[in-house]
């Protein structure tokens, strides 16, 4: 199956499953608007490239989209988010597409949400009128939208379960696939062998993961006397200048507890992260399940995690996990110190959740699965077109 794979072409989902997808057997076009990195290749770019695009861009494009789609002969268009990719494909009239929903856009646009802080409202430095109206107009347009793009879809496709179960968009008469965010395991992929040293903070140096909250809460722990160390790494996302500060004043302070480091790390680098960790703090501020969870779970690191629904979904507390609950300073400085004889015990959580990941996790395991669910979609609508 010739599939285009359409999104952000910095997005590290895009890619990732796009390997999955090739491994599976698929023949994988990148689509995008930006220029492309290095590493994605095939990629066509639509039109001119654009380093910032915003929605208007895309909606230009969307029939040269569908052109260049037909001209390359596209069997399947999957776009992976619902906005604005999403969107996108659904505009230009291209048809079949399967759109992979991550992220927050169902539970932003819901019609009678509940509010949301987006990530690009929390990296801001300051509150912009014209942003706040343009949140406005989205979430007057964007419920009915998406609940079209969903519908004309082939197949519903989520990845985790307070999405996929959305009423509010979903038709119940709907197929609907939930397909946890996977990694791509390797023998070199486990959780023995090394002494850990530290507890790791992998997902970003940002309000969006609650950064500011795991900075006190370790500043806490430390005054305390906790014995850990922790390790915060920015990654893909720019530090927030805030986290910044925050982080240059602890490492200061506890120059042989605290190691802060912003740059991005080839796999190779994570893995070696990920084997000295004996512990990972996962606390993004709305749903969803992450590459950094199923890594941390499948090197032997115990979770650490708020209560949103995909970590209720997928851990238990005292089981595989530890639930941090409300997850304020304190109370996360309380749970570090309450955690530090269970870490030094057996780490009873690491067979449980590796079997997981290797039964439910497992990125080309699940592409496989998505291309059998989709070909059998599109012989069934065949049928009846």
């Amino acid at each position: 199956m010739k599939v285009a794979l359409i999104g952000p072409a910095h997005d590290i989902h895009l890619w990732r499953w796009g390997q999955a997808l090739r491994e599976a057997g698929a023949d994988v076009l990148f689509v995008g608007i930006e220029e492309p990195p290095s590493h994605l290749h095939p990629y066509l770019c639509i039109g001119p490239p654009i380093k910032y695009p915003t929605l208007w861009d895309f909606l230009e494009r969307r029939h040269l989209l569908r052109k260049l789609l037909t001209q390359h002969k596209i069997e399947l268009a999957h776009p992976i988010h619902l906005t604005p990719s999403g969107l996108w494909v659904w505009s230009s009239g291209f048809r079949p597409y399967v759109p992979y929903a991550m992220g927050a856009d169902i539970l932003e646009y819901a019609p009678s949400f509940r509010f949301i802080h987006r990530s690009w409202n929390l990296q801001s430095v300051t509150a912009r009128l014209q942003r706040r109206i343009n949140v406005w107009i989205r979430r007057k347009v964007f419920p009915f939208v998406l609940r079209r793009i969903l519908s004309e879809s082939v197949l519903s496709m989520g990845d985790n379960y307070e999405i996929c179960f959305s009423k509010k968009f979903f038709e119940k008469n709907k197929t609907y696939i939930e397909m946890p965010t996977g990694i791509s395991l390797s023998p070199k992929v486990c959780g023995a062998g090394r002494d850990k040293k530290y507890i790791f903070a992998p997902r970003g140096a940002t309000l969006l993961y609650q950064a500011d909250i795991v900075l006190k809460a370790f500043r806490l722990y430390l005054e305390r006397g906790g014995k850990h160390a922790l390790m915060l790494i920015s990654g893909l996302y720019p530090a927030h200048p805030t986290i910044r500060q925050a982080a240059m004043e602890l490492r200061d302070l506890f120059s042989e507890n605290f190691i802060f480091l912003e740059k991005s790390f080839s796999s190779i680098e994570i893995n070696n992260l990920w084997a000295e960790a004996v512990a990972f703090i996962s606390a993004p501020v709305y749903d969803g399940y992450s590459y950094a969870v199923a890594e941390g779970r499948m090197h032997g690191a115990l979770p650490i995690v708020n209560a949103i629904p995909a970590h209720l979904e997928i851990l238990t507390h005292g089981y595989n996990a530890w639930f941090v609950e409300p997850f304020t300073p304190e109370r996360l400085a309380d749970a570090l110190l309450e955690l530090e004889p269970i870490l030094e015990g057996p780490p009873f959580w690491q067979a449980r959740n590796q079997e997981w990941i290797e039964k439910f996790s497992n990125l080309v395991e699940n592409a496989r699965l998505f291309l059998k669910l989709v070909e059998s979609a599109l012989r069934l609508h065949s049928a009846y077109t």
